[in-house]
């Protein structure tokens, strides 16, 4: 059990391959492009007004103590790589890097990396889901989430 008096630190990293090039496959990871595949995903503009792909926009996605608010920190389109950093005030802040590279015409390599700090009475609750096994299995479930929505648009 976490001693939820202090804060603790994870780090994950997965990976998985897609079905599309990494042109495709880059702007699903943007604020705007995780709709199309994460059930439940409902980004709120904080600023600008409008959700932008591009570093300092800030929006908010959750709901009560679930809500967080989320800041992209880099976005570089050409090297196709995006940092964004998120805070739960209740339980967690995490750092989140993604970054895609072509394996081929048609194919992406996706690396998911999370540095998550858990704190006060819910941490625990947040790290639960960033143990080796529930980090891997979230991976793969993203992996068929985002290649169905890829089969489905083509």
């Amino acid at each position: 059990m976490i001693d939820t008096s202090i804060a603790q630190q994870v780090h994950c990293t997965g990976a998985f391959d897609l079905p599309c090039g990494v042109d495709e496959a880059f702007p699903l990871f943007s604020p705007e492009g995780e709709r199309a595949w994460a059930p439940g995903w409902n980004p709120k503009a904080v600023f600008p007004e409008t959700i932008a792909f591009a570093p300092n926009t800030i929006f908010r996605q959750g709901e009560g103590v679930d809500e967080a608010v989320w800041t992209i920190l880099q976005v570089d389109s050409g090297e196709h790589k995006a940092e964004y950093f998120r805070v739960a005030p209740a339980s967690h802040t995490a750092r989140i890097s993604v970054n895609v590279e072509a394996i081929g015409p048609d194919r992406s390599h996706v690396e998911v990396s999370y540095d998550v700090t858990g704190f006060g009475p819910d941490g625990e609750h947040a790290l639960e889901g960033f143990s080796e096994r529930a980090y891997g299995e979230r991976m793969r479930d993203w992996q068929r989430r985002i290649s169905a929505c890829i089969a489905a648009c083509k």
